[in-house]
């Protein structure tokens, strides 16, 4: 067994009695580590405190700022064993971890071009009869609360926009993972004032709930769930604090009938579909493509998918690791079996299992035809290794299809002719789209970073959107 003992950082002086176990999803014995077992009385120290250390940080400038944290990023990357505890909490095999730690360097790529906006403010001209000149100043305590998933990788392109502009974060990490993250981020908080960045964890939600709900929170950055993402907004209101919700997906691709001549494209296909064993907000859920093609398509990307070898994320040879939790292995199993109810629907089964599903949360990837929109493992976002191919008659049909659904995070579209794919994009009711890639393989750290309808609120990312989703805009005029 390896245990890992973190402790919570934070500028309050904590008296925190107990530990809360964190365990292996690929083993349910393995107990990873621990840590402190805070509770919603705690709360209110650590937003004193941060709100106490907010004002000196704002009073720095924004280079100053910037080059405070690039140094303490810098000493965070070097937080030792951090994938492979990631992956031992987590579930995700060893190589997609260390690719997470590579996020750490967004902040330096796509947030140094923006201290001169935040320092001079944007200047909007002349007029007649008045000269204005918009800053944008910090909001003061801002509760972050990172999703279990990608934990450092969304941490970071949180948390660095949220301090530079002036803020001071107290972020809530998943409590089924904390441990790699507080490792990471720890080793940043220590390296910034006293206060400036608070980690704190809990299985309790009362613990987040009153870290929303504090009169000193006056902004709220959550990543998770459509259903979650509701209450949080309802418990910020009383405040009335600035929220911003990343929330869930149920990304659709459309193929068009010129998008099948590149082999690679099955590769990039699944690629899209099944990472982390498909628990990724943007990973590609439904495929759809002309009638003719389902059933070559679902062979080609099988053939695939039938060297996948499904086990521990640490083992040598593993390529997909298990489920993160009970129930979520429980609600995509539940989906695939609905396919077995619908009239044509058919599930295929691919790979080799190398882990004990008597432990370990393990679930071979499937793919599903025969079914449509309306069926459950269309209609839901699976958060699993599924992925169904439904066919279509036109690409307005096709259009029509993709955007059947309460939520809009991402999407794409897969053709020989850019042009056409963008015309297409153009009507996909999503914050995101991408061409002839999906998500990970495409993302330009540039872009805001978000979705519509019920997929959330605002926008982020390590950029200037969401160096404004942390700010409040402040607006200086001269009267000629």
């Amino acid at each position: 067994m390896t245990t890992v003992e973190r402790e919570f950082i934070t500028g309050a002086d904590l008296a925190i009695e107990g530990r809360v176990e964190v365990y292996n999803p690929a083993n349910t014995d393995e107990i990873v580590g621990t840590m402190p077992r805070i509770r919603p009385e705690h709360v209110d120290a650590v937003v004193r405190a941060a709100h106490a250390a907010q004002k000196s940080w704002a009073r720095s400038t924004p280079q100053e700022r910037f080059e405070a944290i690039i140094a303490a990023l810098d000493a965070a990357g070097k937080a030792g064993d951090a994938a492979r505890v990631l992956t031992a909490e987590n579930g995700k095999v060893l190589a997609d971890s260390e690719r997470e730690l590579l996020y750490m360097s967004y902040p330096v790529k796509f947030l140094a071009g923006q201290v001169d906006w935040l320092t001079q403010g944007e200047d909007l001209g002349e007029s007649p009869t008045h000269r204005t000149r918009v800053f944008r100043n910090p909001m003061g305590v801002v509760a972050v609360l990172t999703p279990w998933n990608v934990p450092i990788g969304m941490s970071v392109i949180t948390l660095a926009p949220a301090l530079l502009a002036g803020n001071s974060v107290v972020a809530h990490l998943p409590s089924t993972c904390p441990l790699a993250t507080l490792q990471v981020f720890g080793a940043l908080a220590k390296a910034l004032p006293p206060g400036v960045l608070s980690l704190i964890s809990s299985p309790d939600t009362n613990v987040a709930k009153t870290l929303v709900e504090h009169p000193l929170t006056r902004g709220v950055h959550f990543t998770g769930s459509s259903t979650v993402g509701s209450l949080i907004m309802h418990e910020a209101s009383d405040t009335l604090s600035s929220v911003t919700l990343e929330l869930g997906g149920n990304d659709a691709a459309i193929m068009l009938d010129d998008a099948f001549d590149d082999d690679a494209v099955y590769g990039k296909l699944v690629a899209a579909a099944f990472p982390f064993a498909g628990q990724a907000c943007v990973a590609l859920k439904r495929l759809y493509v002309p009638q003719a093609k389902v059933e070559p398509v679902r062979e080609a990307i099988g053939s695939i998918l039938a060297k996948t070898v499904v086990g521990n994320g640490l083992d040598a040879g593993v390529t997909m690791g298990p489920l993160h939790t009970a129930a979520g292995k429980a609600n995509v199993e539940r989906l695939v079996r609905s396919v077995n109810a619908t009239a044509n629907g058919k599930v295929y089964e691919y790979g080799e299992l190398a882990g004990d599903p008597a432990k370990g949360h393990f679930l071979l990837p499937t793919l599903a035809t025969g079914v449509h929109n309306g069926d459950a493992i269309v209609d839901n976002e699976q958060f699993g290794p599924t992925l169904p191919i439904i066919g279509y008659d036109s690409v307005e049909q096709a259009v029509e299809f993709a955007n059947d659904s309460e939520v809009g995070l991402g999407g794409s579209v897969w053709s020989a002719d850019e042009e056409r794919a963008t015309e297409v994009a153009r009507g996909i009711e999503t914050g995101m789209v991408w061409i002839n890639g999906h998500a990970g393989q495409s993302l330009d750290g540039r872009a805001p970073w978000g979705g519509v309808k019920l997929t959330g609120v605002g926008r982020g990312g390590a950029n200037r959107y969401g160096l404004e989703g942390f700010t409040e805009a402040q607006a200086i005029t001269i009267k000629k």
